[in-house]
This record gives structure tokens, C-alpha cells and sequence, in this order.
């Protein structure tokens, strides 16, 4: 299980540098329409972008988290790499496809791509709440 866990931690940090890397592009879009458009500092695309940046700084924080109390879970090593895997998906949701969505413009109804966004998203809120769930186990069962 340590090996899980560093892969967690690991890919935390991408994610982190990754929102890091990006971070000055959205400023600079972000600058750029404050100083010829401010109608553009409301628009689909910064605001999706913006909300992407700072979703996968909040998942790369997450999964390092994750790393770090891996151990302490009463669950088993299969569930935990399943869990490893919905927090993966989750990352991947708001990391990739909310900056995809944001370049295509807002849509009527749903779309393929929102649908996969919220299954993908809600992947990542079923292994948070199980991993919750595993940490108050161990710590009834020490009680």
C-alpha cells in the first residue's frame, strides 16, 4: 500500500504544478480583458477556466491528502485502489474536460461532455466518501 499512496502523493503535485503552469495564462487572459473588454471578466470561457485552475489545485491537494492518510484506512487494498482511481477521475474531469468545456461555449442542454463531467465527478466524491468512511472505521475499531 505505501506504493498507492506515493502514487497518490505523486500525482497530487503534478496536478498542483500543473494548476501552477497554468495559472499565469488565465492571468494574462484575465488582464487583457479587464484592460480592453471587462465585459469579458464575466464570460464562459474565464470563468470555466478559472474554476478549472482552482478545482485541480483543490484535487492535486486532495490526492496528496489522500497519499498521506492512505494508511490509517481500514479498507482494503482493492478498494483503495478504486479509490485511488475515482479521485483520478475526478482530477481528470476538472483538470481536462472543464478547460475543454470552457473553450466550447455554453450549450442549452446537457451534453456529452457535461454528463461524462458529472459522472466523472461524482466517481471522485464516492472514493472521498468512502475514504472518509474507512478513516471512522480504524477509528471506532480503536475506541
Amino acid at each position: 500500500m505505501p506504493r498507492l499512496a506515493i502514487l497518490n502523493m505523486t500525482l497530487g503535485f503534478f496536478l498542483i504544478t500543473l494548476a501552477a503552469a497554468a495559472g499565469p495564462f488565465i492571468a494574462a487572459d484575465m488582464t487583457k480583458a479587464f484592460l480592453y473588454d471587462a465585459t469579458q471578466l464575466s464570460s464562459w470561457q474565464i470563468t470555466l477556466h478559472t474554476s478549472a485552475h482552482g478545482h485541480t489545485n483543490l484535487f492535486g491537494m486532495t490526492h496528496v491528502l489522500f497519499g498521506l492518510t492512505l494508511p490509517y484506512s481500514a479498507l482494503s487494498p482493492r478498494l483503495k485502489i478504486l479509490q485511488t482511481i475515482g479521485l483520478g477521475a475526478g482530477s481528470f474531469a476538472m483538470a481536462v474536460l472543464m478547460t475543454l468545456r470552457g473553450g466550447l461555449g455554453p450549450v442549452a442542454g446537457l451534453d456529452a461532455l457535461e454528463i461524462a463531467t458529472g459522472v466523472l465527478l461524482s466517481a471522485a466524491l464516492a472514493a472521498l466518501l468512502s475514504h472518509a468512511a474507512g478513516l471512522l472505521v480504524r477509528v471506532l475499531r480503536r475506541a
